[in-house]
């Protein structure tokens, strides 16, 4: 939902119980939201208890 900017979906998810910190592929929801640059879901996470210090493991494929 993060990905896709449905603030609708993001607000009965979280309204509901969702986990705001939770890791999907990589990344949470904040850094979803950053990725996409959109600040209305950016702040709303963070209002509702996104961690802006969680830090995730990143794996980069070096191969050419």
């Amino acid at each position: 939902a993060c990905q896709s900017g449905n603030i609708t979906i993001i607000k009965y998810l979280i309204e509901h119980g969702a986990n705001v910190n939770k890791e999907t592929n990589d990344f949470t929801p904040l850094i979803a939201a950053c990725q996409n640059g959109n600040n209305t879901i950016i702040k709303y996470l963070i209002e509702h208890g996104a961690n802006v210090n969680k830090k995730i493991e990143v794996q980069y494929n070096n191969s050419k």
